[in-house]
Formats: structure tokens, sequence, C-alpha cells
């Protein structure tokens, strides 16, 4: 996370790096989560200014659970290449991504 970024920052922009990575590389399956995460930035972007950041945190984490199904969904998606090396490399920003946002979402307050 960078010095300064507030954790509702910090995860706009890990949300908008799992959005980008699912419109660029998933298919129609994926079209709930890709919905649910526009929605959790919506959240995030009209956030209003009477709630804590504790509470929209809490708000986030029950959208986010949306996104992992027990079959399909984020903790299912994945890059596929042939190439070994390529597809370790097209998976890091969204394993970080989601792992970025695990953390906030399950450290915070």
């Amino acid at each position: 996370m960078d010095i300064g970024m507030s954790n509702l920052e910090e995860l706009s922009k890990q949300y908008s790096v799992i959005l980008k990575t699912l419109l660029e590389h998933g298919d129609s399956s994926i079209t709930p989560q890709i919905n649910q995460i526009k929605s959790i930035l919506d959240v995030l972007k009209i956030m209003p200014s009477d709630e804590s950041e504790d509470i929209i945190i809490e708000k986030v984490r029950k959208m986010n659970d949306f996104l992992y199904p027990p079959r399909g969904g984020l903790a299912e998606f994945y890059i596929w290449s042939d190439d070994f090396d390529e597809r370790i490399k097209l998976n890091e920003p969204l394993d970080i991504a989601k792992q970025t946002t695990w953390n906030i979402l399950n450290h915070s307050s």
C-alpha cells in the first residue's frame, strides 16, 4: 500500500486493477463479479462524508463476499498462457490486487 494512501483509496485502486483484468481477460461467466466490482467502486466513490472508514469497509467486505461463490468467481479466475513465465506475469497484478483487498478487508478496524 502506498504511504499516505487511505484504506478506501487503496481498495478503489485495487478493485480497479481487478476490474480491468476481468474486462480484458474474462468471459461471460465472470459477468456477475464484474458487475459487483463496479458496485463496490461506486460505494467507494460515492461514500457519504458522515460515514466512517470502518462502516464503508464493512459494506465493501459484505459486497466482496459475492465475488467468491462456492464455485467459480474470483477464486477460480486466472489468465491462461501456454508460456509459464508469461502466465505468471499476466496473473501477478490480479493476485496482488486480490491479496491487498483481502488484507485491508480482514485486518482493518
